[in-house]
């Protein structure tokens, strides 16, 4: 294609992937989503072959877990509500339905990776320079509470940051010998991603992302680079996490009051002050889940039905206990499936993501180098990113888009590897 062209299609995708990201609400992205869904199933009616990705193991799984959360919906503690936030799943769904019909090529995969990383990068650059304006000398202390949110919450917009570094790694990687100025703009693009990281002071995606980081070991081809990696990327966690406090003001406890520091006090051991730390960091969380698993508990195989407004029904009627912050979800994802769907949904989610895995592995391993692993590795690498958030929070809103629409692009990676 000419550069021009190719400029005016980079623009356009990234225009589109805007109006699907950025104006997640908008009547228009409701109107492209559910027409490339209808497009979809036209091309699956007319040739079949698009759907050799929700064929294979881990897509029969998918499929069957969306069919049980919408067939479970008449058993929820209150069906009309479950089944208005569902509905909201529908539109996430026939996206996720289309992506593997539309793009169904390797390159067209990618450009939607790449449109989409710059749509985000693109907002939240918008976001920082507003929050400079906004701010000025306070933007540390004040941009992860100063509303309103560019993309529902700042953890949302972090996780999404978070997202558009490991993609724009990936071209970078990919790009760093043969198109070095497109590669020198994915790292322009993912110094970005971070520092919005970084200044929005979100310690969850923070953490994810920097686990995630670390697993990327794992797509080295060989034990001793495994190995090595891993040992650098311990010695430069515990350097970070030495200054956390530089990187996260949010992330230590406030310095004692003055009054108290005057009484006489032992000196709290490393164990005391690590569990402190963690105390403070989780904002009450322990009190959802206590009581969320509680509940849960009161119907344990298929739960108390699915959605937002269910959960809080149920959570602020049963006598919570008292805690600073308002729980719209469990603030934990394995335990929001437990509460809504049971052991009977949490365990088909659980085989589905480990089936997915599990074929993931498989077809990174047949790959002989990083740089080949790197393809199939980086759906694997966002999904475990959201996966390592969903431990102390919910994907929620676009990290849950993400989530959902990453598995359609795993599995069209694995069955084009099939074919």
């Amino acid at each position: 294609m000419h550069p021009p062209l190719k400029y005016l299609q980079a623009a356009a995708g990234t225009a589109l992937a805007l109006l699907i990201w950025t104006f997640a609400s908008k009547a228009l992205q409701d109107a492209v989503v559910f027409g490339a869904a209808l497009y979809a199933m036209y091309a699956a009616w007319r040739t079949g072959r698009e759907l050799a990705a929700w064929r294979q193991p881990a897509g029969m799984a998918f499929t069957a877990v969306a069919l049980y959360m919408a067939l479970s919906l008449p058993c929820s503690r209150a069906p009309a509500a479950s089944f208005r936030d569902f509905t909201g799943l529908l539109e996430i769904f026939a996206g996720a339905f289309a992506i593997p019909v539309i793009f169904n090529t390797r390159p067209r995969l990618e450009a939607a990776l790449l449109y989409s990383a710059n749509a985000v990068v693109l907002t939240l650059a918008f976001d920082l320079g507003r929050l400079a304006c906004l701010l000025g000398p306070d933007l540390m202390e004040q941009a992860h509470a100063f509303q309103p949110f560019i993309l529902n919450h700042s953890n949302v917009a972090s996780m999404l940051a978070g997202l558009a570094a490991l993609a724009y790694f990936y071209f970078f990687w990919q790009w760093r010998q043969t198109r070095r100025w497109p590669a020198r703009a994915c790292l322009l693009g993912m110094s970005a991603a971070l520092a919005y990281q970084v200044v929005l002071a979100s310690r969850g995606p923070q953490l994810a992302l920097a686990l995630t980081a670390a697993a990327m070991g794992a797509l080295l081809p060989g034990a001793r680079r495994k190995i090595a990696w891993g040992l650098a990327a311990a010695c430069l966690g515990a350097l970070l996490a030495g200054h956390a406090g530089k990187l996260n003001r949010r992330i230590v406890p406030p310095p004692p009051d003055p009054a108290a520091a005057a009484a006489p006090a032992s000196t709290p051991t490393p164990a005391v002050r690590i569990a402190e730390i963690l105390r403070r960091n989780l904002n009450q969380r322990d009190i959802v889940w206590e009581h969320t698993w509680r509940l849960a508990r009161q119907r344990p195989w298929f739960g108390h039905g699915y959605g937002k407004r269910n959960f809080t029904s149920i959570y602020y009627q049963n006598e919570p206990p008292p805690a600073d912050f308002y729980y719209p979800h469990p603030h934990q994802y394995w335990l929001k499936l437990f509460f809504e769907f049971g052991w009977t949904g949490l365990l088909l989610h659980l085989a589905a993501w480990l089936c997915l895995a599990w074929q993931l592995m498989r077809r990174i391993y047949r790959e002989p180098t990083f740089s080949a692993r790197l393809w199939p590795g980086i759906p694997a690498l966002m999904l475990l990113c959201i996966h390592l958030y969903g431990l102390g929070d919910y994907p929620d809103n676009l990290v849950q888009t993400a989530q959902i629409w990453l598995i359609p692009v795993a599995l069209a990676i694995i069955a084009e590897r099939a074919e």
